[in-house]
């Protein structure tokens, strides 16, 4: 079956950018480390069986410190601090579980679905047309 990569794609896109506008403000460049390392080629990762996954990077080179915003490695003066950023701790998980991620992937879902009813119908016809 050969689902389309540029859907794959568009739903990393759709987790950076969410990811991305959740982490917090006033932390030097994490927002923009976040946008500029989390690109679609590199979040989505193949196995050996062809099993894609989305990865995102919540701590990129460029601002390592970004895992002290989630768990488990939230670090106690982020749990205490005072800038108004306690909404942004556990950023990368929140960033999964929002609405607007659910809805890529139900339309990712929903894309595969009709790919793989197209391919079914093209092998069938092809059998068929054989016998």
């Amino acid at each position: 079956m050969a689902v389309s990569p540029q859907s794959l794609k568009d739903l990393a896109k759709t987790i950076r950018n969410v990811g991305s506008a959740l982490a917090p403000r006033k932390t030097g460049n994490l927002r923009n480390a976040l946008r500029s390392y989390n690109t679609p080629d590199r979040m989505v990762k193949y196995d050996k069986k062809g099993n894609a996954k989305v990865i995102f990077f919540v701590a990129p080179p460029a601002a390592k410190y970004g895992k002290y915003w989630n768990d488990p490695d939230v670090a106690d003066n982020v749990r205490n601090q005072t800038t108004g950023n306690k909404s942004s701790i556990n950023y990368g998980k929140k960033a999964y579980k929002s609405s607007e991620v659910k809805a890529a992937e139900k339309k990712y879902a929903k894309e595969t679905g009709k790919q793989i009813v197209k391919e079914l119908r093209q092998t069938i016809k092809k059998e068929l047309g054989a016998i």
